[in-house]
């Protein structure tokens, strides 16, 4: 019996990689949607901070054909989230309030979720449940790709990476452009490359469409452009010979590249438009006026051009798909308040994403990518396959660190998801000649351990996945290194409320930032914020604000939460809500002092 289990194994190697491959997926998606829903007594998450405002944009495109909500991110995940919302008759959009009329996307979705008389939970379960198929797209197409480049042992080591990263975990199963944005910038790269390898209408129009869907998943795919006119070269200067110059074949395919760029706003231009089309010229003009609000970068010149699209159905959509891009390029330039390892800025820190990057990263991951990045200076590539396969790998991860560490927008580990898929593929380069090769067991033993840590260290951490720091960081000073999406992004609230009813604790002041209402969820509570200086008795406060609280404090002259670092707090919710009971006694014996009095003396 063994033996001809063994031979049909043999045989059959491609069907039962397969089902590996949808056996580790499943795992995935049941690991993803039971974090989110709650599970084992756990509550499940409550909505997180941009839900707020990408929930009821993607309910109104698709029930009313109206993208007046969030133009400054693309429609097409917002509209999939839509797609299951509009299944359920029951649930009752924000056209009712006000918000809507005055184009309102954070109070729609607040009177969305809470107070329309829909059931939140009912909302974030159907408005969840596309982005986590978008995951487990990618995590398919990565398996698929991977086996193609190295072989179906190392897609197999790809795909279980992939499925057991925390942050992947974290953010594909929320109603965020994130992991969306991963699956574009890895389709993008390879329809492109096909388009290079056979120059054929086919593939230049698929390399056109996939380059359009990327950039309707989130912005950020414009990189996409210096990525593949950098890969023109590299492909150019490897195929230089006696038959072709690197002349004549940059041309050949730069014009690859401007056909491709072409109808790809073709696509968007064509997908924009019924998410535009009940929109009126009043509407729309309304629209470009309250969003460019603020943005300095955008010249009253640049504006009246974004209104000359504004008055009819055929280049509306083209005018809105500006206004987006520009309303990202304004944010972007802006720059934010950032928190890192105590360390505060209101503009941005150069060194803020490869610091967040090590500690939200898994251990086994650096290893195997230090490993890697040995293995390429020991063992250079030799073949043109070989340094054709790294340049499709590498040049999407360089550009993209390049331009993310120029920008000012530091507000997550997050925004650093689609060099993921490129990570763990160039790992897989490297894995390639020692998994398929005889011989080098110990190798093959450390790399199995290390697998086998990060699965045990996602496992472990489940299903708190967006406080999810690599071991090298105490659970309980998590909130002293990092904040906002890598930490606290409103998560907790329902479990913050499980704590209190088994505590029967009824009197504390919240000071909650997330996605979520206090008051419906916790009506008992009192709304607190740093401002309010110092109180006693129960006190829960959201780790963002703690920490932003103590900048925001100086500049405006105000209390900051800094009084709260002379305490421990009680319990940690999650990782990101911080709770403290603090006594009468605990104040007369250590007075605070507001930290701008402190700065000015």
């Amino acid at each position: 019996m063994k033996n001809k289990i063994t031979n049909w194994v043999n045989k059959n190697k491609k069907i039962v990689t397969n089902i590996l491959a949808i056996s580790i997926l499943l795992l995935m998606f049941l690991m993803a949607f039971f974090s989110s829903r709650g599970i084992w007594g756990d509550p499940g998450d409550s909505g997180t901070m941009d839900e707020i405002a990408h929930i009821p944009a993607g309910f109104t495109y698709v029930h009313d054909l109206d993208y007046r909500l969030n133009p400054e991110h693309p429609p097409l995940v917002k509209a999939l989230s839509g797609l299951f919302l509009n299944l359920d008759q029951r649930i009752k959009g924000p056209e009712a309030d006000k918000s809507w009329l005055n184009s309102e996307q954070w109070d729609s979705g607040w009177y969305m979720l809470y107070s329309a008389g829909n059931d939140p939970a009912q909302i974030l379960r159907l408005a969840r449940l596309p982005i986590m198929l978008v995951m487990i797209i990618l995590g398919f197409f990565l398996f698929r790709y991977a086996c193609k480049l190295f072989g179906r042992k190392v897609g197999l080591i790809v795909l279980i990476l992939y499925a057991f990263y925390p942050d992947i975990l974290a953010h594909g199963r929320l109603v965020t452009t994130d992991v969306a944005s991963a699956l574009g910038f890895v389709l993008g790269i390879y329809y492109f490359d096909r388009a290079l390898q056979v120059n054929n209408r086919k593939n230049i129009i698929l390399a056109g469409i996939f380059l359009g869907l990327a950039q309707l998943f989130k912005f950020s795919a414009i990189l996409l452009l210096p990525i593949f006119f950098i890969l023109i070269m590299i492909k150019a200067f490897l195929d230089r010979g006696v038959n072709a110059s690197f002349k004549q074949l940059f041309w050949q395919n730069f014009k690859i590249l401007i056909q491709s760029f072409i109808i790809s706003l073709s696509f968007i231009w064509l997908a924009y438009m019924p998410f535009t089309w009940n929109m009126t010229p009043a509407l729309e003009h309304k629209v470009i006026e309250s969003n460019i609000v603020g943005q300095e970068s955008l010249t009253v010149s640049y504006k009246n051009f974004i209104h000359k699209f504004e008055n009819n159905r055929i280049t509306r959509p083209l005018g809105h798909y500006i206004l987006g891009v520009s309303l990202v390029v304004g944010r972007v330039e802006g720059g934010n308040d950032t928190f890192i390892l105590g360390h505060q800025s209101d503009k941005s820190i150069k060194w803020f994403f490869p610091v967040a990057w090590l500690l939200k990263t898994p251990i086994s991951i650096i290893l195997l990518l230090l490993f890697s990045i040995t293995m390429l200076f020991v063992r250079k590539p030799k073949t043109y396959q070989d340094r054709w396969t790294l340049a499709l790998i590498l040049t999407p991860l360089f550009v993209y660190w390049a331009i993310t560490l120029q920008g000012s927008l530091n507000l997550g580990i997050r925004h650093l998801m689609p060099t993921i898929p490129f990570v763990l593929l160039f790992i897989g380069y490297t894995l390639r000649p020692i998994v398929t090769n005889t011989g080098r067991l110990l190798i093959k033993i450390v790399i199995a351990v290390l697998i086998v840590f990060m699965i045990f260290s996602s496992l472990r951490n489940f299903p708190n996945y967006i406080a999810y720091f690599n071991e090298f960081t105490p659970r309980d000073v998590r909130y002293t290194r990092l904040i906002d999406s890598s930490l606290d992004w409103g998560q907790d609230l329902l479990r913050l409320k499980k704590y209190l009813d088994s505590n029967n604790i009824k009197d504390i002041k919240i000071d909650y930032f997330g996605g979520s209402s206090v008051p419906f969820y916790i009506p008992t509570a009192t709304k607190w914020q740093s401002s309010n200086g110092p109180t006693t008795g129960w006190l829960a406060v959201s780790a963002t604000y703690y920490q932003s609280s103590k900048l925001s404090g100086i500049k405006e002259r105000k209390w900051s939460y800094e009084w709260l670092d002379k305490y421990q707090p009680v319990k940690i919710i999650g990782g990101s809500i911080l709770i403290f009971n603090i006594s009468e006694k605990d104040l007369r014996d250590n007075p605070p002092v507001p930290s701008y009095k402190i700065i000015q003396k």
